[in-house]
Formats: structure tokens, C-alpha cells, sequence
């Protein structure tokens, strides 16, 4: 920039008003040169990054900005012009005061390491504004992010805060956020009881959001998830079957895994259906009813007729009323049995019920 006809000792001075203001608000600027009157203003603005450029914002000492930067001024007056030495440059970092906060989800009070989460940062107004993301970690390392969403997987506590600024300017931010504290937990175990054929699983220390898996494992070690079996509920299972049984939770998306309980064994008695007779008023015909010892879901029967339970009993053989009941009219030798999974699993087959020949001629 030429500066000629400087006036002798002549100097502006530039000084700033609060540069604390709220989205959207300006900040003053004020040139001023001592000791003389007349002087009318010119004013720059530049970056770290960008060349200087004139700010035609009128010509008095005063103007308003809305945007950061590095700033000088210089005062000019008479015809031809003298000009003053130019001020100082004057570094602007805009505050803006809108409230910023960090907030987690999931919002669990308890979080293990290894566990995936998600910090927002979270602007109070300034609606319309294109932000960017400044994150401070616990051990004060700081980068930024374009969104305000940044997920980590949890590793170290201690104390995680954001501040946030317009992307088009570098030298305007908001504050820090107060510090979110998060504390993480060592990876938790499950454990799993037994009370008869069910068993209950958890997670120690207890936290919430968990599901919960179950599984048996096989001779050759092989680990098989139950998926046929009796879930009274997220965390209880029925199991019919003996065997050596595991469980754990899983929460969060990807699912994070504790780690798994110890095993259990069952020793399991393979429960027997039972048959009850029934004699309708209807031409001598006798109605069976099939059901499972002790009482649970989920099973289908099989009817069998003769001495050995080997011949199964098809629709033409009997009236099939319900799941577990059935209408006959021939006598015999005739048993039950229960069946559910896939593959099916057997109960035992009921005690046998012997029917006598019914006469046709008796209605």
C-alpha cells in the first residue's frame, strides 16, 4: 500500500469495544489519530490466509463488524490528501455468548470401555448458521469436526467440552461448553442362575439397555445360541435340555458384548406327556387329550396307535379336534408325545390307554 504524504507524527489508533455479542449482533470498531481534528477513515480487513482488503463502511471513526480478523485503520483529511501513519493491526476474536452444551447418547448412567457413544455439540440460537465443531478431550487435545455429532469409543474419563464457530470465520467462537464428565467402566461380566429349568442372566455391576443371549455348548466345544426355547422374558429362559449353559448381554448399535458368564450345568429329565380319556355322550366315541408335564409352550403332538408306538396316526384315523386333542372310534392301544424345536425335540411318550371295541349299533 503507498502511504505518501504522511503528516509528521501523525497515528491512528484503533480500539474495539466488547467483542463479546450474541449471534447475529456486531461488534465497533473505533480509529481515532491524537492531538487534531478533520480526519476522516479508511479501514482493512485481513486473515491468517487472505490478503488485505478495504472495508466500504462510510468514512467516520466509527464502524460495526460482524465478522472476526485482523483489522488496521488509517486517517486521511485536506485536499490533496495526507494521510497518518496507519494503526497497529488489532486481532478481533469475536465471543459470541450463546450457551453451548455437550450432551450423550445413549444417555446410560453406567458405560463400559470398549463401548461405542455419540457427544453432541449443541448450539443455543444462532438458527441459519453454518457451524462448525471444536472438541476438547480429557487430556486437552483439541480438533474439530463439520458435524456435531462425534462418536468415540469410550477409553479414557475424564472431562469432554466443545465450542463451536461459523465455518466462513475463523476468528469468531462461542465459549467452551461446560465439561461433560464421563467416568468408563472396565468391560462387565454376566452372570447367570439357575432355579430348576430356568435360567436368569446379569449383568454385574447392574446398568440398563441390555439384551440378553444364552447359549449351550456342544461336546466338541462348538457354542450354539438358544433360539427355540421357552424366554419368560429378556433376561429368564425355560430350557429342557442338559448341558452346559453360558450367557451374556449385548446393548448399543454395533452391539457391545460383556463378557461371558461362567457356565452352568443342567442335568435334565425329559419331560412325558400325559393322556386323558374322555368319553363322549355321541355314538361311544372317546375323546383324547395329550399335554406335557410339567405345564410350558410351544408343543405340538403326535398320536400313535398299537401295541408299540410306531404306527402314527394320520386325518383319516381320527377326528383331530385341536392341537392336543383328538376324537376316536376305534379301539386299541393308543399313546402321545409332545414335540417343538427345530430340529423337533421329544417328550417321552404318555402312558399307554387301552379303548375297547366300540359296537357300531350303539348310538
Amino acid at each position: 500500500m503507498c502511504l505518501s504524504n504522511i503528516a509528521d507524527r501523525a497515528r491512528a489508533t484503533l480500539t474495539a469495544a466488547t467483542t463479546t455479542v450474541s449471534v447475529g449482533d456486531r461488534v465497533t470498531l473505533i480509529c481515532s489519530v491524537e492531538k487534531s481534528a478533520g480526519w476522516k477513515y479508511e479501514w482493512f480487513r485481513r486473515t491468517s490466509h487472505t490478503s488485505e482488503d478495504t472495508i466500504n463502511d462510510g468514512l467516520n471513526g466509527n464502524i460495526r463488524v460482524s465478522q472476526g480478523g485482523i483489522y488496521r485503520c488509517r486517517g486521511f483529511r485536506g485536499e490533496p490528501a495526507v494521510y497518518s501513519d496507519p494503526s497497529d493491526e488489532v486481532t478481533i476474536q469475536i465471543t459470541f455468548s450463546n450457551k453451548v452444551s455437550v450432551t450423550q447418547k445413549p444417555s446410560w448412567s453406567q458405560i463400559f470401555r470398549g463401548e461405542r457413544i455419540t457427544l453432541t455439540c449443541e448450539v443455543q440460537g444462532g438458527e441459519g448458521v453454518q457451524w462448525e465443531y471444536e472438541w476438547r478431550t480429557p487430556q486437552s487435545q483439541t480438533f474439530r469436526t463439520k458435524q456435531k455429532d462425534w462418536t468415540i469409543t469410550a477409553s479414557i474419563s475424564g472431562d469432554y467440552s466443545c465450542k463451536s464457530r461459523p465455518t466462513d470465520d475463523s476468528y469468531s467462537a462461542t465459549n467452551w461448553s461446560e465439561a461433560l464428565r464421563l467416568s468408563f467402566l472396565d468391560p462387565p461380566k454376566a452372570q447367570i442362575s439357575r432355579s430348576g429349568g430356568t435360567l436368569t442372566c446379569s449383568v454385574n455391576p447392574s446398568s440398563s439397555g441390555w439384551s440378553y443371549y444364552f447359549y449351550r455348548v456342544e461336546k466338541n466345544q462348538e457354542v450354539l445360541t438358544l433360539q427355540n426355547t421357552d424366554f419368560y422374558s429378556n433376561r429368564e429362559i425355560r430350557v429342557s435340555q442338559g448341558g452346559v449353559y453360558r450367557c451374556r448381554g449385548g446393548r448399543g448399535e454395533p452391539v457391545y458384548h460383556t463378557e461371558f458368564s461362567d457356565p452352568v450345568t443342567i442335568v435334565a429329565h425329559k419331560p412325558k406327556a400325559e393322556l386323558k380319556i374322555t368319553k363322549s355322550p355321541v355314538g361311544g366315541r372317546v375323546t383324547l387329550s395329550c399335554s406335557v408335564k410339567p405345564s410350558s409352550s410351544g408343543w405340538s403332538f403326535f398320536w400313535f396307535r398299537g401295541e408299540k408306538p410306531s404306527k402314527l396316526l394320520r386325518t383319516q384315523d381320527a377326528d383331530f379336534l385341536s392341537n392336543g386333542q383328538i376324537r376316536v372310534s376305534q379301539g386299541g392301544v393308543y399313546r402321545c408325545r409332545g414335540g417343538r424345536g427345530e430340529p423337533v425335540y421329544h417328550t417321552e411318550f404318555s402312558d399307554p390307554v387301552t379303548i375297547g371295541e366300540f359296537n357300531p349299533c350303539v348310538i
